[in-house]
């Protein structure tokens, strides 16, 4: 039988190295697209989708996190916990400890998507025993050549779409494997670990999906943003 709707917890406490200048002054999560923080566009598509509860997992610059999130989504049931200059697995354990009898929806607080959450769901409770990652194909963005030991280029494909893909966030992780986050020292070991034990299974999204981790993401963030904004 189908538990209660899960908590939406969205990462929002890196530094966003990668975004500096413009992170030094905000916390990532609240860089705007189109006139809009990334963050804003995240909760609004889970409104969409009638999640009532979330929490916001912070660090860097936390304050102005809570501060947009008692200025725009007031009304809304949310939970700020501030895990401090932190690995993600820290916060990830502390949203845990703040999940009561529920499962949880994990997502980047720097990738917006249209993921289809209903769909999600249906395909995660096909198997309660597995965590569910979503993912998007991988584009490369020049021309891949095949070459031989003699250097000759063996075949060429332009900006191919590769047939393995990328981790976009948005878990589903139900109770019953929480306790996978306290035996590893890293997100990255939970995940790898699962994977050798076929308790990774992956839903592959396939619409719009945006992720700003560079200036140059960010670009193309604002060129692109049109085709999921409402």
């Amino acid at each position: 039988m189908k538990k209660n709707k899960p908590i939406i917890a969205i990462l929002c406490g890196g530094k966003g190295l990668r975004l500096r200048p413009i992170t030094s002054d905000i916390p990532k999560p609240l860089v705007k697209i189109d006139n809009r923080p990334i963050l804003e566009y995240i909760v609004n598509h889970f409104k969409d989708y009638k999640y009532s509860k979330y929490v916001i997992a912070t660090g860097y610059k936390s304050k102005q996190v809570e501060k947009f999130m008692h200025d725009k989504f007031y009304s809304l049931d949310y939970k700020i916990i501030n895990s401090g200059n932190v690995e993600i697995i820290q916060r990830i354990r502390d949203i845990i400890d703040n999940a009561v009898n529920t499962d949880i929806i994990l997502c980047y607080g720097d990738t917006i998507s249209d993921v289809n959450l209903n769909k999600l769901e249906k395909f995660h409770y096909k198997d309660l025993n597995s965590i569910t990652v979503t993912s998007y194909p991988i584009n490369i963005p020049f021309g891949v050549m095949n070459i031989d030991k003699n250097s000759i280029v063996e075949s060429f494909v332009e900006k191919p779409v590769l047939d393995d893909v990328m981790n976009i966030g948005y878990f589903y992780i139900s109770q019953s494997l929480f306790k996978n986050f306290y035996k590893y020292n890293s997100f990255k070991d939970v995940l790898v670990n699962l994977a050798n034990k076929k308790q990774l299974k992956c839903y592959q999204h396939k619409g719009i999906h945006i992720t700003v981790n560079t200036i140059t993401e960010l670009e193309h963030a604002n060129e692109n943003i049109k085709k999921i904004s409402k």
